[in-house]
């Protein structure tokens, strides 16, 4: 009981979610109820309410309790399919819980930055062990051609792993910008992470992170020159890697500049050409098909959408598909999802969190003031990556992903209310 009294098993436990995400999404979530468990009786017992009085986790309850009504008024056939979504009320109680454990603990946020940066160094020397030797160094092979997934085996996430959270170490970057030795170091982890962004075959990842690069390029003065110059470097890098290596040169251009416009058989078969309203697939072939079949639901009920997690569901009846290529478990953009999913009611949680993103961005660019931003900055990258609508994205719902998109909430609490 002493440990949990000093909070020692929650700090390691926090310092490990990095390493969780990697290797076990049940220790990652084990790991996130025993914090929440804690935190929940600590704050209970010390009558500490501000941790859920606050704007965040009102607008998080309103949203929950809109999407927990829409799924009891779910088609009978997919109710029971659909019931984790009861489940969703963790991820708000994960991001107050670890806001809690970052205020009650000293240094706690740096220590973190520290994880992730030991994290991804890891991560970044075995994706060029397996990118250079066929075998990651405890023996995974590549999957696929032309893509890196180092220690997640066969899930090809490494390189939205790495842009998700690479925030954090523009943070310890920033941190340590009066010390050579460690900003040296943290530059050249940012060079490596561009690489193996880039060598992970996931052309969303390598588009969010030239999203995140200008966006920091553009808010973060301090670091713009040394920055530039590292993307130089990371440049000549990739350039000599397409040159040498067919199957990612195949991957990145050639495979994308065919599935954005071109013409021809296979891209037809997906959606029809002629289809097209501006002469541009969304992203690719099978990404308009399932933008149009999620707008074919859309329009059966506009207002609330076809329920949570239900394009799975729907997507293979007549009303809505556009053929036999309409079917996924999701329709791979967060956007595209709530239209389908949760109607204009659902898009505008969304949007309205996506675009005071934007409007705060440009509240801190424009506005002169004696005050650092850049860890705040920071912070507002991490949902500007995660909500970018003009990009393929996993599912809104999924357990790995929205942990790793409310972990940032967290750091955010912490910033403002400290």
């Amino acid at each position: 009981m002493n440990l949990f009294q000093k909070n020692q098993i929650e700090y390691y436990l926090i310092l490990l979610i990095p390493f969780s995400a990697v290797i076990s999404i049940f220790f990652l979530e084990v790991s996130l109820i025993i914090i929440t468990g804690t935190f929940l009786f600590k704050s209970l017992r010390d009558k500490e309410f501000k941790y859920f009085n606050n704007k965040f986790f009102l607008l998080f309850l309103i949203f929950y309790f809109y999407i927990l009504v829409r799924y009891f008024f779910i088609e009978k056939d997919y109710f029971f399919w659909s019931s984790s979504i009861i489940f969703y009320f963790r991820f708000g109680l994960y991001a107050i819980a670890l806001w809690y454990f970052l205020k009650n603990i000293f240094n706690l946020d740096k220590h973190f930055t520290y994880s992730v940066f030991i994290c991804f160094t890891i991560l970044a020397i075995d994706g060029m062990f397996q990118f250079t030797f066929g075998k990651n160094l405890i023996g995974f092979a590549i999957q696929e051609k032309g893509r890196l997934s180092s220690f997640f085996g066969d899930e090809l996430i490494l390189g939205s792993y790495l842009v998700r959270l690479l925030p954090f170490i523009y943070i310890l970057l920033l941190k340590n910008l009066n010390k050579n030795k460690d900003y040296i170091l943290s530059l050249l982890l940012i060079i490596l992470c561009d690489v193996i962004i880039f060598l992970s075959g996931e052309r969303a990842a390598a588009g969010l992170m030239i999203i995140q690069t200008l966006y920091f390029l553009i808010m973060l003065k301090r670091i713009r020159f040394m920055r530039m110059l590292s993307i130089i470097v990371s440049s000549i890098i990739i350039v000599l890697i397409l040159m040498n290596s067919t199957d990612v040169k195949n991957r990145m251009v050639n495979t994308t500049s065919k599935e954005l416009k071109e013409n021809n058989r296979v891209n037809n078969s997906i959606f029809p050409y002629e289809d097209l309203k501006f002469g541009y697939y969304f992203i690719s072939p099978t990404h308009t098909n399932y933008l149009y079949t999620s707008i074919n639901m859309f329009k059966k009920n506009f207002l609330f959408g076809q329920g949570p997690k239900s394009y799975r569901y729907y997507c293979s009846d007549e009303k809505y598909k556009i053929n036999t290529f309409s079917c996924a478990t999701h329709p791979h953009n967060f956007y595209v999802q709530m239209l389908a999913e949760l109607g204009i009611i659902g898009l505008g949680f969304l949007c309205f969190v996506f675009f005071f993103v934007i409007w705060k961005s440009l509240n801190i660019l424009f506005t002169k003031s004696n005050k650092d931003q850049s860890y705040l900055i920071c912070l507002l990258s991490f949902f500007l990556i995660n909500l970018w609508p003009l990009t393929s994205s996993g599912n809104f719902f999924n357990n790995w992903l929205s942990i790793i998109m409310f972990v940032p909430v967290s750091f955010l609490l912490y910033k403002v209310q400290k």
